[in-house]
């Protein structure tokens, strides 16, 4: 049977709608009018994603049940990410047990985008009698986010916006990671001044590619599963955007279905921004389900006169029926 874990959407922003520095990203970039004359197989289904923090990221400082009761190290702060202890790479629990001695540990580490090397004195604990850091550690980031749009030589685009991990707002420089299958639980409707949400179940059983990229405009890699010939759309110039009627598409139950929004406005200068679109969400059937955009929508696809413009990033946090979108050719043109 499959492993289903039950995470919600927070992403992360996995915020909106579950963060990495840019690496060579393999889509070649185009030009406008290259861009304009691609078809590709339309997004709208959700994904479950898990990213490899490449270290280990403090999730927490607890300090060390010692024998004279708990005790805290110095030197540790939430949002580090450990690469190194005594010289020896880390990237699991075991890994640190392995590294660490009674003695002072160097530790090399990343905090706030910089290298920096400290010294720690492990703490003994009582009931195992063995050193330890008294922090609360991870190796991966999950969330659930919504694809975009699939190449047809398998190249996907999904989130519209960089991954960060929610609980210690911290942007990790990007290691690695891989997609899955994803089934939607349930909704947390949202609401003025509280974002809603999207309740998923990653299925990491059934695996559906992996991730090359994570930054502002984004996650990006390689799909491995095949789509129906029928999802295949055009992809619009920026200049063609216009503010008026247009539809997402996204999956809040089983499937993936078009719902009614207007942008509002469309930026057509060149420079590249995650919220160059600013729409309201007008079709009554999902503001009565969500409350309008929620945590877990982003990357779904905005299609205006039957082409893919963008994709819906962000909420307002003020107003759940408003929100931003990238124009789609910053994702395709994204390295």
């Amino acid at each position: 049977m499959k492993n289903l874990r039950v995470c919600l959407l927070i992403v992360f922003a996995m915020l909106l709608c579950v963060a990495f520095v840019p690496i060579e990203y393999p889509f070649q970039v185009r030009t406008a009018s290259a861009v304009a004359s691609e078809r590709v197989y339309i997004g709208g289904f959700p994904i479950g994603i898990t990213l490899d923090v490449g270290g280990l990221l403090v999730d927490g400082v607890t300090g060390v049940e010692t024998e004279f009761g708990t005790a805290r190290i110095d030197g540790f702060k939430k949002g580090d990410i450990i690469k190194k202890i005594n010289g020896k790479d880390v990237r699991s629990v075991d890994d640190v047990q392995l590294a660490l001695g009674e003695d002072v540990a160097t530790v090399e580490l990343i905090r706030d985008g910089k290298t920096i090397t400290i010294e720690v004195r492990p703490l003994i604990e009582a009931y195992s009698e063995r050193p330890r850091l008294g922090i609360r550690i991870k190796d991966k980031i999950y969330g659930v986010g919504t694809v975009t749009f699939v190449r047809q030589n398998g190249e996907y685009a999904a989130l519209g916006h960089e991954i960060y991990d929610a609980d210690t707002d911290t942007h990790i420089p990007f290691d690695s990671g891989k997609i899955y299958g994803c089934k939607i639980l349930g909704i947390k409707k949202g609401v003025k001044g509280e974002a809603g949400a999207l309740l998923g179940s990653i299925v990491e059983g059934d695996e559906r590619g992996t991730i090359s990229r994570n930054d502002k405009f984004g996650i990006a890699g390689t799909y491995t599963e095949n789509r129906p010939d029928d999802d295949i759309v055009e992809v619009a110039d920026r200049a063609e955007v216009r503010p008026g009627h247009a539809k997402i598409r996204t999956t809040i139950d089983d499937e993936p279905r078009m719902f009614d929004i207007e942008i509002i406005k469309a930026s057509r200068w060149p420079g590249r921004n995650e919220k160059s679109l600013v729409f309201r969400v007008t079709d009554k059937k999902l503001i009565g389900l969500t409350g309008g955009v929620v945590r877990g929508m982003s990357g779904s696809p905005i299609i205006q006169n039957g082409k893919l413009v963008g994709a819906v990033t962000h909420v307002f946090i003020n107003d759940p029926t408003r929100g931003y979108g990238i124009l789609i050719d910053n994702m395709l043109n994204s390295d």
